[in-house]
């Protein structure tokens, strides 16, 4: 008898971030739902539909070259993954940017992500990619261990 395991949601959404990180961004729209809305930063307008994400990911991938994705802790809820996390890039100016990131992702029956939407300080993302240094309090978050 074969067992095929399927993919949790934490490893669907590292291994999505993981081919973002490579800058493939085929790999990671392989896990997107087509009529997927992305709130990039929840307040903005959210993007909608898988080929609109692309795009973004695409201009994204432009400015935040060697991205790397650390999960510090998360939490699964029915079809919704939450995660803590620190987005951590270098930027075209050589900048490493990290910044503290809550992020909650929606599933469908497939596990392709229908809904994503980002948490995270705007005003301490453009401060860390500008290259200034980050409070000790924020810089404690950055550096936590998983868990």
């Amino acid at each position: 008898m074969v067992s095929f395991m399927a993919e949790s949601k934490i490893e669907i959404v590292t291994t999505f971030l993981k081919a973002f990180g490579r800058q493939d961004i085929d790999s990671a729209m392989s896990h997107i739902a087509p009529d997927v809305e992305w709130h990039y930063h929840v307040g903005t307008r959210p993007v909608i539909g898988s080929e609109h994400v692309r795009k973004v990911l695409n201009k994204l991938g432009q400015h935040q070259i060697d991205s790397r994705w650390r999960t510090i802790r998360w939490a699964e809820a029915g079809n919704t993954l939450m995660i803590e996390a620190v987005e951590d890039y270098l930027n075209p100016k050589d900048h490493r940017a990290q910044v503290p990131y809550m992020g909650a992702y929606d599933f469908d029956a497939d596990n392709l992500i229908t809904a994503w939407r980002d948490y995270f300080d705007l005003e301490l993302l453009m401060k860390s990619d500008r290259g200034e240094p980050m409070d000790v309090w924020v810089q404690a978050l950055i550096d936590a261990e998983p868990t």
